[in-house]
């Protein structure tokens, strides 16, 4: 069950990040129509919420300040975010987000099997494996979202999902390792 479900998380996090990969900087903050969120607030409120299972609630580390939790948090209005902006670029946003997944990575390898079946969230009695079901889930049908998007700007982007097996995921992490030592200084705005 362990293996399985960190795997899990691994694939859905390759998708997410391989669904910005070749990103255009101009394209991060571009809505595809009025009233919807851009690439740049999807990709952090999915960063996000991995913040704040895995690093705040399962290692009582936060990384992410609450400002910029907020600004990314589900429930946020539009007109908050249109007021306001990030408090991070986006090029600290993704390396914020490298060292919470590598950190929250290691912290889950340690873990038995019995440690997934613990309950982390009391109040809907979530356990760690359901809550990383739903990390999962919500990060791959933002890739859908993501890829969309892109489509709509002109630039196609990647396929919806993909790294399923080992080695193309290995692939796809090493290309778009490759593509953000490259590129990230380009988003430091």
């Amino acid at each position: 069950m362990k293996d399985s479900t960190i795997e899990l998380l691994h694939i859905a996090e390759s998708n997410l990040l391989y669904s910005f990969k070749d990103i255009q900087h101009e394209e991060i903050n571009k809505q595809a129509m009025p009233g919807t969120n851009t690439i740049s607030w999807i990709i952090g409120h999915c960063f996000s919420h991995f913040h704040m299972v895995l690093s705040m609630t399962c290692q009582k580390k936060q990384i992410l300040s609450d400002e910029t939790s907020h600004y990314f948090r589900y429930g946020t209005t539009k007109e908050e975010i249109e007021r306001t902006e990030s408090s991070l670029t986006f090029e600290e946003l993704v390396d914020k987000y490298l060292e919470i997944s590598a950190m929250s990575f290691t912290y889950l390898k340690k873990l038995d099997d019995a440690d997934f079946k613990k309950v982390i969230f009391p109040e809907i009695e979530e356990t760690l494996e359901k809550s990383i079901q739903r990390i999962s889930l919500h990060f791959l049908g933002h890739v859908g979202q993501i890829v969309l998007i892109r489509r709509s700007l002109g630039n196609p982007g990647s396929s919806f999902v993909g790294g399923s097996h080992p080695d193309s995921r290995k692939k796809m992490r090493e290309e778009w390792t490759s593509w953000w030592s490259k590129s990230k200084s380009g988003f430091n705005c």
